[in-house]
């Protein structure tokens, strides 16, 4: 008897098998327990859109204020020696 032969042997016995019954409140459950993961799942979001927009708000002032684009001041250089 190959090994798949025996695993459907298997599965045909637990599919044939009597099954406890369930509780009278699992669809109940099983909504509000959705509900609960989507509601984190919203929050989430929400808190990580707020910190994008801090972050490009934060970085926004950095650039207003820094102007990293523009060249800095010159140093003076040394005075040439032995010409």
């Amino acid at each position: 008897m190959s090994a798949e032969t025996r695993r459907q042997q298997n599965v045909r016995r637990m599919l044939d098998a009597h099954h406890p019954p369930l509780p009278h409140d699992v669809a109940v459950r099983a909504v509000e327990r959705g509900d609960r993961m989507q509601r984190r799942r919203r929050a989430a979001r929400a808190v990580a859109w707020v910190l994008v927009l801090a972050l490009i708000a934060v970085l926004t002032v950095w650039a207003a204020t820094v102007s990293p684009w523009e060249a800095g001041p010159r140093a003076t250089t040394p005075p040439v020696e032995g010409v």
